[in-house]
């Protein structure tokens, strides 16, 4: 196999030809809930932010990833303003992209707000899954043409008569992929990284059903879960419940290489994560959201006949969202 195989073959996979409505539904999801968390979400609230920012100056400990920007300001040290203005300009920033007006800037400024914000709160030792995984999408799609379908700048191109809804809907772009994909594998990474986790701490002891059993019973008691109290008298199905955890956890990345295995996978993993907060009240909402990306949300559409089939040849608009 020769180094130019490889390289079309790398090609192929990241940057085929493929819609740009999939890129555009991803940017309202994700933009969509990391506001609605900004906004309804105690935890990510103004008054979550004050509440970090009066813990000791010994829990401050910034995190690998946020040293670069500190250093970069000079070892800039954040006050409790600075960073409620920058969530509140993010959260004004973010009704733009939400909409797609000026896309490009203010899904960047929108996603550079929310790393600096949630850098900052995880820097004080309180470290979570899902807001990792939040930034992540919302940085890839800083980086895509994720408004030129479905936004505000679409609609100025219309008006104006370049395009029709028709052509926009029906658009492709090789720029369109690579973010679906990139959210795609974060989930096989987070998957293999936790699985990792639990058997080289745990070993082989790790499924022995104690485990859940226990936090079934803690976190149940704590966050006032009926079903995770009762569950927890189960050990049996503790078992089963931790040995399906690990092989799915491990295994999920196959999916992404058979995609045929994602008719499986997906479900599996949306209905575990509900299951969880039902369970333990562990909001995975972020996940449970960014799951939606595994939908063919335009080859969905045109098989239930609610938007036209794309046309066999057409211009790509990757490059038309330009604000």
């Amino acid at each position: 196999m020769t180094t130019l195989s490889l390289t079309q073959k790398w090609d192929r996979y990241w940057f085929p030809e493929a819609p740009l409505l999939d890129l555009a539904i991803l940017r309202v999801i994700a933009v969509g809930t990391q506001l609605a968390l900004m906004v309804f979400d105690s935890r990510y609230g103004l008054a979550s932010l004050r509440e970090i920012s009066e813990l000791p100056d010994s829990f401050y400990r910034p995190l690998p990833f946020f040293r670069p920007i500190l250093a970069i300001l000079g070892g800039h040290t954040f006050t409790i303003s600075e960073i409620q203005t920058i969530h509140i300009a993010a959260i004004a920033v973010g009704l733009a992209a939400l909409v797609g007006l000026w896309t490009r800037v203010t899904l960047f400024l929108f996603a550079a707000g929310v790393i600096l914000v949630q850098l900052w709160a995880l820097s004080h030792g309180d470290i979570h899954h899902p807001e990792a995984a939040m930034m992540i999408a919302l940085g890839v799609l800083a980086l895509s043409p994720a408004g030129a379908v479905l936004s505000l700048d679409a609609w100025l191109r219309r008006s104006s008569g370049r395009t029709t809804f028709r052509e926009q809907v029906t658009s492709s772009s090789r720029e369109a992929k690579w973010p679906i994909l990139i959210v795609q594998w974060l989930f096989g990474l987070m998957y293999l990284s936790a699985s990792y986790s639990k058997l080289s701490i745990g070993g082989v002891d790790w499924p022995n059903g104690f485990t859940l059993q226990y936090y079934l019973a803690m976190d149940g008691l704590r966050w006032n879960s009926l079903l995770g109290v009762w569950l927890s008298q189960f050990h049996w199905l503790c078992v089963i419940g931790q040995w399906a955890v690990l092989i799915f956890q491990s295994t999920f990345f196959l999916s992404l290489i058979f995609p045929k295995l994602k008719w499986l996978y997906v479900p599996i993993g949306m209905a575990m994560h509900i299951g969880i907060y039902l369970m333990l009240k562990a909001p995975f909402w972020q996940w449970t959201a960014l799951y939606l990306v595994f939908i063919p949300w335009s080859a969905a559409l045109t098989y239930m006949k609610w938007m036209p089939e794309r046309p066999k040849a057409e211009m790509g608009l990757g490059e038309a969202s330009t604000r």
